[in-house]
């Protein structure tokens, strides 16, 4: 097998294989015989027709295309291996010689994005100050209290915040619809939670009151109702109002936050939670910041191959993840008032920026001769085993089929932090 490269624009490289004759011939015989076996003539058992016969009935053409993809792979394979070649996309493929005896492909092969790095250290970004006012914290106890409110019977009209108990029964032109009934259902009045108007033309109600609430379905709802005009016929069972508890020694105890006894403490480690926020926050941020300053001062070279496939499974991966609400694709779109070429645009762009990121974190690491030590995983096993209340061990064996995959986390998280240390 004679194999020769050429180096081709944008992450590609060519290499034309010359398949040995006999090994060719030796292809095409095989495939025949396998061929020959479904062969069926009049006057023989399939399987069992004679060799000069079955020829007369082997389709030439397919017995070709037979024999030249059983010897693609181990073609294929003897290219990466002799041209040191780590592919990052599926080759294309070309037969450029085709006889009984001479069997010459071509694999384009899709190569490692090229990363010429420009300046990565001693970046003057703007670094913010992050700093959580005595307001922020307040309001975030005082989010805590809602959070924690119990439901209590109101006397009166609902206003929006209460919870009404309802039972409801819809119906489109005096025909009632699958769905569109309910009892003792607890809605909360500006929750958002059911269609638009809905709750609106509650407020006000009050326990005993009777009341058709008038809707129109949105153009983005089910096939069946949307865009309907519908009555639901509501009876005001109960209508609930939100106690907050009051910021005393019983509520902190009840929220059985690891040593935290006192309002004091209760203050600290919320100031903290928003400190960490802010903090994942700004990181995320001046990391965007940073990486985009980087690809500007570098040249980096992306096959496109690559970003279509980044891009075509992060399509797959949000259409999962709308399918489990309920929504499709075409829905999303209808929502967005995108064009499917912009949202795949949209796609391209985000799958180039993030492959271009890892392969910066990639070549900072390289340079720098970042690597992650056996004693760097070990002390990782420890703060997680702390961190969920685990055994080292059982750590080790909950990771221990992803323990590539966390080695190669940690590394890059290395990188990070090395680049978050030199630049400012």
């Amino acid at each position: 097998m004679k194999i020769t490269f050429k180096e081709l624009e944008a992450c590609h490289v060519q290499a034309d294989v010359v398949i040995d004759e006999e090994k060719w011939k030796a292809a095409q015989e095989a495939s025949f015989k396998k061929l020959a076996k479904s062969v069926k003539v009049d006057g023989f058992r399939e399987g069992h027709v004679p060799e000069a016969i079955a020829r007369k009935h082997v389709d030439p053409n397919k017995m070709l295309d037979d024999a030249i993809n059983s010897l693609l792979p181990e073609a294929y394979k003897e290219a990466l291996k002799e041209g040191k070649l780590e592919p990052f996309a599926q080759p294309k493929v070309d037969v450029t010689k085709l006889s009984d005896t001479n069997l010459e492909v071509r694999f384009v092969i899709v190569t490692a994005p090229k990363v010429e790095l420009g300046q990565y250290k001693g970046l003057e970004l703007g670094k913010k100050e992050i700093k959580v006012s005595a307001k922020e914290v307040n309001d975030a106890l005082e989010e805590l209290r809602k959070q924690n409110a119990s439901l209590v019977l109101k006397e009166g009209a609902a206003e929006k915040g209460d919870t009404v108990v309802i039972d409801f029964v819809g119906s489109v032109n005096g025909e009632k619809f699958e769905g569109g009934s309910a009892q003792n259902y607890e809605l909360e009045l500006g929750s958002g939670s059911f269609i638009p108007g809905f709750e609106d033309q509650l407020i006000g109600a009050k326990a005993g009151d009777h009341k058709d609430v008038n809707v129109k379905f949105p153009e983005q709802y089910t096939p069946e109702l949307a865009g309907k005009d519908a009555v639901f016929a509501c009876d005001v069972h109960e209508v609930k109002t939100k106690k907050l508890p009051e910021l005393d020694a019983d509520f902190i105890k009840d929220l059985a936050l690891e040593g935290i006894s006192d309002l004091e403490g209760l203050k600290a480690h919320k100031k903290n939670e928003l400190m960490q926020a802010k903090e994942n926050e700004e990181k995320k941020a001046y990391l965007t910041k940073l990486y985009d300053t980087i690809a500007k001062n570098s040249k980096i070279e992306i096959p496109q191959e690559m970003i279509d496939d980044q891009a075509e499974n992060m399509k797959k991966d949000m259409e999962n993840r709308m399918k489990q609400s309920g929504l499709t694709l075409e829905q999303y779109l209808q929502f967005t008032g995108d064009t499917e070429e912009k949202f795949m645009n949209k796609l391209k762009d985000d799958a180039k920026r993030d492959i271009t990121n890892y392969f910066i974190l990639e070549k900072v690491g390289e340079v720098e001769k970042l690597e992650v030590s056996d004693a760097d995983v070990e002390e990782e096993y420890k703060k997680l085993a702390e961190q969920y209340k685990m055994k080292v061990e059982d750590v080790k064996k909950a990771l221990s089929a992803q323990f590539d995959q966390f080695k190669h986390n940690l590394r890059m998280t290395r990188i990070e932090e090395e680049l978050l240390k030199n630049n400012k």
